[in-house]
């Protein structure tokens, strides 16, 4: 602490010499550091008084000691030795003393200062430390070897990293940054700073032996990180929580297993500080840190799992029969359940996601897939017509929810529900062809001839199948084509020129007049059709007179038109053993309805009324001419 003393040089003098006496007496009694502060205050007091410099001189070291004798040098040259023993009384003494001792003394401060804008130029100010290391009046590139040495030495040291009984080797070179221009830059920024102001303050500060220390460990955080998260896998030990497992020899108990850990967040705070009160000496020490391994205790234990364990032993004993249509399985009534915890102590459950494994399992043993028809077709002909297959599968919705209420009962059996699948959309159903518009039928009885019956057979075979686009008229003369014996026709009869002649093919006109019916009933469009010349019995056994249709090649033709919007297609059925043949138009229906009445007033011939959707009527007349 310094004292303010009363003006005069007297009085000054005392001080100093007091001072010194002090501190010489604590060197005296090996109290170096006491002495060193009695100089200082010396030092401080009168900055040019070379023998306060000499005396803190002994209590320094190294670059030090020799700044102190500089300036005891430097003051004993800026004015001769003052006299400090005697205490004689000056006989006159100016009036104005003070302000020049003053001025004296400010003179020689500023011209210590400035004399250090040369000497410290280049050289870092005394009492500048990086870490531990004293780089004081050293230059730029002297300071830079030190401090490269220093992080050199100290990437050299090991921390031997304990817990428990393991222990691990850490080399300092995988978390050290070598980071020497910024401590370098840091440590000769003292004292230099832009403003003379702040250089003079700080070099007075440096002066009166004030140190400045530049922390030299930098280490880089992200591989603390990862050193400690290694480490806590090296180290660690999973916690293992007690199983209830299904065995081959059953139910069975995995015993609980302790864990441990350690808090990573306080061991990189921990490799932290112990790596900044390292040295940078004897490269290659390990130096051990001791790290807690903290306990994970388990959270669930053997003995809590014993009484699901045995009841699901019991369960086991139960199986579930699982019945869906013509099949059945046995379960196992405890591969169903699970436990809950939510509640503290185990219960055992039914599981949602394990009964849906199962129905999963068994909706694909009873599925069956739904197919799409198909026309097996030549041309313009479907020679078949493949129907669609209906499918099934499994309710998986109604099945959970039975299977889980079964489980929850105890019930020992329990049947799953199917449903029927449509069959997909196929060719038939593309074209149109999904339902019967109207069929044609005609006997032929009253008519015995194997040779007819043949021509009846062969005609029905070229109509049937045929394919008619939505608004092409169909000819009955142009799809039967030629009639030869290859084709199947025989010689039959038929009138010509008012006479029964022999004629290949003859009959065929039954196929004709079938056409012409299933085309009235259907309510198609009859563009051209002719009545034969005579009324024959076989024509009207089974329809009022008038409803014939005779052909001839190179003749009389039954046309038709397809008025619907869609394919239609002729399906002939011929029965030789019932003597009937049928003719089906399918199609798409529109709503249309067909009626017919006999026309009256002694003329022969139908009157056919077509209803369509939106109610219009459609009335047509068919008057037929015989001869007789």
């Amino acid at each position: 602490m310094r004292t303010a003393f009363p003006p005069g040089h007297g009085h000054v003098a005392h001080t100093l010499t007091a001072l010194l006496a002090a501190g010489y007496q604590a060197l005296a009694a090996d109290e170096a550091l006491a002495a060193e502060e009695w100089f200082r205050q010396a030092v401080q007091l009168d900055p040019l008084f070379a023998p306060a410099w000499r005396a803190l001189a002994e209590t320094q070291a190294g670059a030090r000691r020799g700044i102190c004798l500089r300036w005891a040098e430097y003051a004993d040259a800026c004015r001769p030795p003052r006299p400090v023993a005697q205490h004689t009384r000056l006989p006159h003494v100016p009036r104005h003393w003070p302000l020049r001792v003053g001025a004296a003394t400010v003179g020689a401060a500023l011209t210590l200062l400035l004399g250090g804008e040369v000497v410290y130029r280049d050289r870092m100010l005394p009492g500048v430390h990086v870490g531990s290391i004293d780089i004081g009046n050293l230059t730029r590139s002297a300071g830079q070897e030190m401090i490269r040495h220093r992080y050199a030495v100290l990437a050299q040291r090991r921390i031997l990293l304990q817990a428990g009984d393991q222990s691990w080797t850490l080399p300092l070179s995988r978390v050290l940054q070598d980071h020497t221009p910024g401590l370098l830059e840091a440590a000769f920024s003292y004292g230099h700073e832009s403003s003379f102001a702040g250089r003079c303050f700080t070099r007075l500060r440096a002066l009166t032996g004030f140190e400045h220390v530049v922390n030299d460990v930098v280490v880089d955080p992200l591989a603390i990180q990862h050193v400690v998260a290694e480490f806590a896998a090296r180290v660690g030990r999973e916690r293992r929580d007690a199983q209830l497992l299904h065995t081959a020899g059953g139910w069975q108990i995995v015993p609980e297993q302790a864990g441990a850990q350690i808090d990573q967040r306080k061991l990189a705070a921990a490799l932290v500080d112990h790596i900044a009160s390292l040295e940078p000496t004897a490269a290659g020490l390990s130096v051990p840190l001791r790290v807690e391994l903290l306990p994970v205790a388990p959270q669930q234990t053997a003995a809590q799992l014993e009484p699901a364990r045995e009841q699901m032993i019991a369960l086991a004993a139960q199986p579930l029969t699982v019945q869906s249509g013509e099949r059945s399985w046995t379960l196992d009534r405890s591969m169903l359940m699970q436990m809950d915890v939510a509640a503290g102590l185990p219960t055992v459950q039914p599981s949602a996601v394990l009964v849906l494994e199962q129905i999963e399992r068994i909706a694909g043993e009873v599925a069956i897939a739904a197919q799409p028809s198909q026309l097996l077709r030549e041309g313009n002909r479907v020679r078949a017509l493949v129907p669609g297959r209906t499918g099934q599968e499994l309710d998986r919705e109604a099945a959970l929810q039975q299977l889980m209420q079964a489980l929850r009962s105890g019930a020992a059996q329990v049947n799953l529900p199917l449903r029927n699948l449509p069959p997909p959309p196929g060719e038939a159903e593309q074209l149109g062809l999904i339902a019967e518009l109207g069929r044609g039928e005609s006997q032929f009885v009253t008519y015995s001839s194997p040779e007819r019956d043949a021509n009846v057979q062969a005609g029905g075979n070229e109509i049937d199948g045929v394919l008619i686009p939505p608004g092409a008229i169909f000819s009955f003369t142009q799809t039967i084509g030629d009639i030869t014996w290859a084709e199947g026709y025989r010689w039959g009869e038929m009138i010509e020129a008012g006479t029964v002649v022999p004629s290949l093919g003859g009959g065929i006109c039954q196929v004709s007049t079938t056409v012409f019916r299933a085309a009235f009933w259907s309510g198609l469009e009859i563009v051209e059709r002719h009545n034969h010349t005579w009324r024959l019995p076989w024509y009207e056994v089974d329809a009022p007179p008038g409803m014939d249709a005779t052909i001839a090649l190179g003749g009389p033709d039954l046309k038709v038109r397809n008025n619907t919007g869609h394919y239609i297609m002729l399906k002939v059925e011929t029965d030789l053993q019932q003597k009937r043949q049928t003719v089906i138009v399918y199609g798409t229906p529109d709503g249309r309805q067909v009626s017919m009445q006999a026309l009256a007033g002694g003329n022969i011939g139908v009157q056919r009324h077509v209803i369509q959707s939106d109610g219009q009527v459609a009335a047509e007349t068919y008057v037929s001419y015989y001869t007789q």
